[in-house]
């Protein structure tokens, strides 16, 4: 059962099962759903990308025997090709270059061993942009221009939401007083769905890559989540990004989107700086537990984790930390 084709073949069985769990519409099918990922990051991390594409393509195929090509093509475009996309990013390596000696500076021949991966800073990158794409395909389900879009959601919205909410005494539900906050839920909509994407993408591939190494299955080992930098003119993508949003019509919903997976991504890298930083610390259960829930409950903080993450080129606090955490006599100490 090592071949990669019959690995990629069970995965996107799996993953296809997975999928589809979330037409029952139950709580437990849509965390089912959340997982449709991970078979074919498995396959991938630990077979090869092409498991990984075989997986795609053998989901994709059975979904639309199953309910239609529509959905099959939903789900290729969505899930099975960008999963092997990132598989295939995740294990571009190079030899390793030589680096100058710590001593008198002279260079040091390079391990002929020793392997230099793709970044993991730039592979969440490129799951930022595809996220970003994804939200911006999925707008014209909703309508073709401003207008359509916002009346499709708002009636989406109505019937998903508001006519569940129970009314008082037998009263129907107000819906003036709702209005604000479905207006709000409209509008972060296409930065929503980028973010709950990338969230799955990032949060399966991390799982996928533990399960592999903890099997001896897999292809490149653990990045060190620590050292992740991202490319340098990424926060001017985020910033336009931003400022794209307050466009009229379609391409200000489309920015919203982008903005909304550049914040996540934000989020995560404010996120290994407060890992880095409390690494030291013996209460670091109990402080990060408490940062978590935090960023749960009281939105703002998770504006502060992103504003830390977008800093840390500049203020390099993981750094500072690493060396203030060193022991005496250590070079950087």
């Amino acid at each position: 059962m090592n071949s990669p084709y019959l690995i990629g073949l069970g995965a996107g069985l799996a993953s296809a099962v997975l999928f589809l769990s979330s037409a029952t519409g139950s709580l437990l099918a849509m965390m089912l759903f959340f997982l449709a990922a991970l078979p074919g990051f498995l396959a991938g991390l630990g077979w090869g990308w092409f498991a990984a594409l075989i997986s795609a393509a053998s989901a994709s195929l059975l979904i639309a025997a199953l309910i239609g090509p529509a959905a099959g093509l939903v789900y290729f475009s969505t899930l099975g090709l960008p999963v092997a996309l990132l598989c295939y990013l995740a294990l571009l390596a190079r030899p390793a270059e030589a680096q100058a000696g710590a001593a008198d500076g002279t260079p040091q021949a390079a391990n002929p061993q020793a392997i230099e991966w793709y970044p993991v800073g730039r592979i969440v990158s490129w799951a930022t942009l595809m996220a970003g794409g994804i939200a911006a395909l999925s707008i014209p389900l909703l309508g073709f221009d401003a207008e359509t879009y916002r009346q499709t959601a708002k009636a989406y919205f109505d019937t998903a939401i508001v006519s569940q909410l129970p009314a008082p005494e037998g009263k129907p539900v107000n819906k003036e007083k709702l209005e604000p906050l479905i207006d709000i839920m409209i509008a972060i909509l296409p930065a929503t769905s980028a973010m709950v994407w990338l969230t799955i993408m990032t949060t399966n591939m991390w799982a996928a890559g533990r399960i592999a190494q903890a099997s001896g299955r897999a292809i490149r080992p653990m990045p060190d989540l620590s050292t992740m930098t991202y490319p340098t003119h990424m926060p001017l993508a985020f910033i336009a990004s931003i400022l794209l949003t307050f466009l009229p019509g379609i391409a200000g919903i489309v920015a919203t989107g982008f903005a909304g997976a550049f914040l996540l991504a934000y989020i995560f890298m404010g996120l290994t700086v407060m890992h880095t930083l409390v690494r030291a610390s013996p209460l670091r259960p109990f402080l990060l537990a408490i940062l978590y829930l935090s960023m749960i409950f009281i939105g703002w903080i998770a504006l502060l984790i992103a504003m830390i993450g977008l800093g840390e080129p500049v203020f390099k606090l993981r750094q500072r930390a690493l060396h203030r955490n060193q022991p005496p006599g250590q070079p950087g100490a």
